[in-house]
């Protein structure tokens, strides 16, 4: 390859990795909206369950105090109607399915960008940019619905290293750079967080499990204790009863639990098949390299393509 068709096969290659940014930071923005307003859904639930309890526990208030249970009492209506409007407009399953699809164009194109740098099927170690411009769009134009936002995101300036940037990437460059960094740069890392996340949500969600078991014990128990006040503790039950349900209702939207497994496993076999090569005497051998990044590759797409069929099937059934 001469200088001029390195240079030009280099220059499609930064493209690419733009591209790559774009959609990677759509799919993050598409995600973030997406947790926003599941968030504020689940406070506006409790928040108006909270109003309506509170609103008839003031049925005893003096005349000129009945315009703040009234008040109370219509802001808390009004909380729990926007709710399942909310949830319609702006996590529904469509936003959900918006954000995986362009996940997945961003990881199919950063994919792609590594089999050509390294001259796998594919591609082969011969391949032109033009190979490359070709699979680079036959993957966005398939996300092109999403244009509308992948036009609004402002893609972060990032410096990659030169080795990916120009083509005949080194198998070595290719473990440091794609796998090692997928293993301890992604995939364990959000293991741990997206664990740490699902504990703390089952432990809320089992102490106001707890917190309910109890109010409820006490308010049945007011008249045979000899202590009817605590027969008010009663209407407050459904409060912590509708917190426990947006804790366990988030808890199954955000799949910590599936995420931490998933990442967990993915960064094992990903350390499985590096080290397989790594043992192997025949490791530089041409067929064994491309039947490595062969299968580096297929296990990173697994999980983002498990993603996209999961939720896919769970739209077409609904």
């Amino acid at each position: 390859m001469n200088n001029a068709t390195e240079v030009n096969a280099s220059e499609v290659i930064k493209t690419a990795w733009r591209d790559q940014a774009t959609w990677s930071e759509t799919a993050n923005q598409l995600k973030t909206e997406l947790t926003k307003w599941r968030n504020r859904a689940a406070f506006a639930g409790v928040l108006g369950a909270f109003l309506e309890t509170l609103a008839a526990a003031l049925v005893g208030l003096d005349e000129k105090w009945l315009w703040l249970r009234a008040s109370i009492a219509l802001v808390g209506a009004v909380v729990l109607a926007v709710v399942p409007f909310v949830m319609r407009t702006k996590a529904s399953k469509d936003q959900v399915r918006e954000w995986v699809r362009a996940r997945s164009a961003s990881e199919a194109l950063k994919e792609t960008i590594y089999r050509y740098l390294i001259g796998v099927q594919p591609f082969r170690p011969n391949s032109t940019p033009t190979d490359l411009i070709e699979r680079i769009q036959a993957i966005i134009e398939k996300v092109n619905d999403l244009s509308i936002h992948a036009a609004s995101v402002k893609v972060p300036q990032k410096e990659r290293p030169l080795a990916l940037t120009m083509p005949n990437l080194s198998i070595d460059e290719y473990v440091r750079l794609r796998v090692d960094g997928q293993i301890d740069g992604f995939y364990r890392p959000k293991g741990f967080e997206n664990a740490k996340a699902a504990k703390r949500l089952h432990d809320l969600e089992f102490w106001l499990g707890m917190l309910a078991v109890v109010m409820g014990a006490l308010a049945s128990a007011a008249v045979a204790s000899g202590v009817p006040q605590l027969s008010a503790l009663g209407p407050w039950v459904a409060v912590v009863t509708t917190a426990t349900a947006a804790v366990t209702a988030h808890l199954a939207a955000s799949r910590y639990d599936h995420l931490a497994m998933t990442y967990f496993s993915t960064a094992n076999r990903l350390t499985a098949i590096r080290d397989g090569w790594r043992a192997n005497p025949n490791q530089d051998d041409p067929n064994i390299i491309a039947q490595f990044v062969d299968s580096c590759e297929h296990a990173i797409s697994t999980e983002n393509e498990g993603w996209l069929a999961e939720f896919t099937r769970e739209k077409n059934e609904g």
